[in-house]
């Protein structure tokens, strides 16, 4: 199944702001529901959202006050899913080159004072972040080994509602 991401508006039929059953009435039942909880670590908690998962995982939705406000897609080895940003297939295109695409296709630049980069970007004015679990391996003269794949391309991407990063 396609997936063509429309940074704050959502996936494909997937919209922001629609609520758990209209996601079930689009998406059918979903594989997992994890329903909204508090995690206490002593003298801190953190609070964790509901969130559905399809596809073998491949697509989480997470839901604030019942409400669509976050959605991932992970694209390492998928199976079920294609996901696009308007004609980008973006678990095919190798990281840097997509950090290009992205920016010259939305006009939005990433974050670059994230601590996380080179595993996580964030562009912080369409709420779209990028993820990897790795980056690519280098050989001793400090260049990619040709013949891996490892963390030449991100694993998964997110869009959040507007302001979604802004409240982060």
């Amino acid at each position: 199944m396609k997936f063509n991401i429309q940074p704050h508006i959502g996936a494909g039929e997937l919209k922001f702001k629609m609520t758990s059953k209209q996601v079930i009435k689009t998406l059918g039942t979903p594989q997992l529901i994890i329903e909204k909880s508090t995690i206490n670590y002593g003298n801190f908690s953190i609070e964790e959202p509901m969130k559905m998962t399809y596809f073998d995982n491949e697509l989480q939705i997470t839901f604030d006050n019942n409400k669509v406000d976050f959605i991932e897609f992970y694209g390492k080895n998928a199976e079920h899913l294609e996901v696009l940003l308007d004609t980008l297939y973006i678990f095919k295109i190798p990281a840097v080159e997509l950090l290009i695409k992205i920016t010259e296709l939305t006009r939005s630049k990433y974050d670059v004072t994230n601590e996380e980069i080179p595993y996580s970007y964030i562009f912080p004015t369409i709420d779209l972040s990028l993820w990897r679990q790795v980056i690519p391996e280098l050989d001793e003269n400090n260049e990619n080994i040709a013949d891996s794949d490892e963390g030449k391309f991100f694993w998964s991407i997110g869009i959040g509602t507007k302001g979604y990063y802004q409240n982060s």
